[in-house]
């Protein structure tokens, strides 16, 4: 029987958090390792590193998907690199991005659009007036509660700020990649709330369309290379929204 990637992705997500870090990713195979360091940063953790081992794994299992101008740099894209669900390391020369061999092109088109700290100032410098400094544009969901979860997990989102609203409701800040999504939720919907499309890049498609899947959306649109260069699925969420979710393809 052949295993895909989604068979070991499926395998780790089953895990709890004990036995994840139990697992020695030395004695993974490529695949298996990619999918292993993915799972972990969704859950924002870290395995210690094994004591035999003599070369640092980023310099042993990974390759360069890109260099920073800065240490300091290369850790923030790192960073923004796992919340985009892809494994990432600080290389040992401390500004090279390294990752599984097996995801560099997805690795390459996700780091393509982080900003380094100089270029996202100079970006940024001209819309003091934009909450949290990013996002001119953002969009505006209503939901009940569970939308909240729903985002963190299918897109890696990572909350700003919470606040309580009258009659339990919240409103809540999230950075998806690059962007700012705001979510009012509550139960029942807030009211005034009606159900939004929207459109979202992910490195994975059909990933994270899985992911949308098993949190109990309903399916719209099956994943499907379109004629614009672009992979696409869409999902329905328990409120109704419409969630079109896409990656690029050169």
């Amino acid at each position: 029987m052949k295993l895909s990637a989604d068979d070991f992705r499926r395998q780790y997500a089953d895990l709890s958090d004990e036995a994840l870090l139990d697992i020695d990713p030395l004695d993974l195979n490529e695949t298996a390792r990619a999918c292993y360091h993915q799972e972990l940063a969704s859950r924002g953790m870290e395995a210690d590193a094994p004591a035999a081992a003599v070369v640092p794994p980023s310099a042993r299992e990974y390759v360069v998907a890109g260099v920073m101008e800065s240490r300091d740099d290369a850790k923030k894209a790192c960073e923004y690199m796992k919340r985009q669900y892809i494994p990432a390391s600080v290389g040992p020369d401390g500004v090279s991005v390294m990752v599984p061999p097996a995801i560099l092109h997805e690795a390459e088109e996700v780091l393509e659009g982080w900003l380094p700290g100089e270029l996202y100032e100079e970006a940024t410098a001209s819309a003091t007036y934009v909450r949290h400094g990013m996002g001119t544009v953002r969009s505006y969901v209503y939901g009940h509660p569970e939308l909240i979860e729903f985002v963190q997990e299918v897109f890696g989102a990572v909350e700003l700020e919470r606040f309580q609203l009258p009659h339990g409701a919240f409103r809540v800040e999230s950075a998806i990649g690059d962007s700012v999504i705001v979510l009012e939720v509550g139960k029942p919907v807030p009211a005034g709330g009606k159900p939004s499309t929207i459109h979202i890049y992910v490195p994975d498609v059909d990933a994270a369309w899985g992911r949308a899947l098993e949190l109990g959306a309903t399916e719209v649109a099956a994943p499907e290379d379109k004629e614009y260069n672009e992979r696409a699925a869409a999902v329905s969420d328990s409120s109704g929204n419409i969630w079109w979710i896409a990656t690029y393809q050169v």
